[in-house]
This record gives C-alpha cells, sequence and structure tokens, in this order.
C-alpha cells in the first residue's frame, strides 16, 4: 500500500501498477505546396496516460508547431507550440490522443529532427 502522511491523518490507498515506456526516434518530411502533418505518437493504450519528452528539429527552412490533440482532435495546448530550426523543447502532457508536428506550406523543403516520448500509464 502507498501512503500519504500528512500532519492531520495518515490515510492508505490501493498501490497501483504502473508501465513506463521510451521511444525515440527521427522524423522528416517535405513541403512541396500544402501544410505536411507528421504524427509523432498516437495513444492506443488508454486515456489515463502521461507523456514526458522532447521535440528536437535539426534542420528546416522555417518554423514548425507542435500540437497535442485530444480524443476528439482538438489542441488540448492553448497554442500551438512554435519551434525554430537548430533548437528544441522539451514537454510533459496528459490525456492526449495525438502528437502532431505541422510543417508549413509556405516554406517549401525538407523538415528533419528527432523525437522522443517517455509514455506512464496504469494497468488495468
Amino acid at each position: 500500500m502507498a501512503c500519504n502522511n500528512t500532519a492531520i491523518a495518515l490515510t492508505c490507498c490501493a498501490d497501483k501498477d504502473y508501465v513506463q515506456d521510451k521511444v525515440c526516434t527521427p522524423w522528416s518530411g517535405t513541403v512541396v505546396a500544402a501544410d505536411v502533418l507528421v504524427v509523432t505518437f498516437t495513444n492506443n493504450i488508454n486515456q489515463n496516460i502521461v507523456g514526458t519528452g522532447y521535440l528536437q528539429y535539426d534542420i528546416g527552412p522555417d518554423d514548425i508547431t507542435f500540437n497535442f490533440l485530444d480524443s476528439t482532435g482538438n489542441p488540448i495546448n492553448p497554442a500551438p507550440i512554435t519551434v525554430a530550426p537548430g533548437t528544441s523543447i522539451a514537454f510533459t502532457y496528459r490525456r492526449f490522443s495525438v502528437i502532431q508536428i505541422t510543417l508549413p506550406a509556405a516554406s517549401a523543403g525538407t523538415y528533419q529532427g528527432e523525437f522522443c516520448i517517455t509514455t506512464r500509464y496504469p494497468v488495468q
């Protein structure tokens, strides 16, 4: 059992088993005339997932955007995260369904980087 010890009371609750997986993969896309969506992760496990990781953007002609979508396809972050070439960002989100990168139609060319995520979710 896991316990919560506070100045007021000691309470215990049942232990939960969690699974933790880490995945790193390169990503790339080539823009010709329209926005290109690169899906970097799809949650097919359960809705109670937590993901921590980073998006590295190595080369490309313009900034990209990074979004976390809920199960209905709507963004859960207030605004798309903008990432410039040669930079990276770290993140921690929960209850997401899809993580995607948008490569802008206005800047044709090849975009490349790496995506890494460590997911944690309870075993039911």
